[in-house]
């Protein structure tokens, strides 16, 4: 499956991803097929379910990273999840359509993907807890996203998801990858 326009240019075939618009048009005129050649699911909106096992080992790898003095990840590589997560007005990125909204901390958020749960150390923004700011989920130098979002440990380049093309053309793919650890 090609994902990739082509433009002539000075008698060159220059090949470039498709727009986030162009890619849902060929969706819906159904000339794009969302399984690849190894009939691997790779739309995100199917996304596998994380087993006990997945979310265990993601579990220990970020609480490693964070140690026992609260290490925390770069403000770049933060501010890089807080878009993957929440979106960004200016740039017209809209939130994780995964993001939902918590039943027990007021204006909070966690992911719905992951199977976490609406818990203290789950939330996606630092909450108040007794007078401290708490440790969020987006503060872990290590921490995974289903969806392998930008700014996550696992994070992936591809053309499968419209929010994350935004994120890469409107911070470049370069500043993305140094940021995604």
């Amino acid at each position: 499956m090609n994902l990739m326009k082509r433009m002539i240019m000075n008698d060159k075939k220059i090949y470039f991803p498709l727009s986030p618009k162009e890619y849902k048009e060929m969706i819906d005129k159904q000339e794009i097929n969302l399984k690849d050649t190894n009939n691997k699911n790779i739309n995100p909106e199917e996304q596998k379910i994380p087993t006990i096992i997945d979310k265990a080992k993601s579990f220990t790898k970020s609480m490693i990273s964070r140690g026992i003095t609260d290490k925390k990840c770069t403000k770049e590589t933060k501010e890089l999840r807080m878009i993957s997560c929440h979106g960004d007005t200016t740039k017209n990125i809209p939130p994780c359509d995964k993001r939902k909204g918590s039943t027990k901390f007021q204006d909070s958020f966690y992911c719905g993907a992951c199977g976490c749960g609406d818990k203290k150390g789950t939330q996606l923004i630092n909450i108040m807890v007794d007078g401290k700011e708490s440790y969020s989920k987006l503060d872990y130098p290590i921490v995974q996203c289903p969806l392998k979002m930008p700014g996550f440990s696992n994070y992936e380049i591809n053309h499968y998801n419209s929010r994350k093309d935004m994120i890469e053309q409107h911070l470049t793919k370069e500043y993305v990858i140094k940021h995604s650890k």
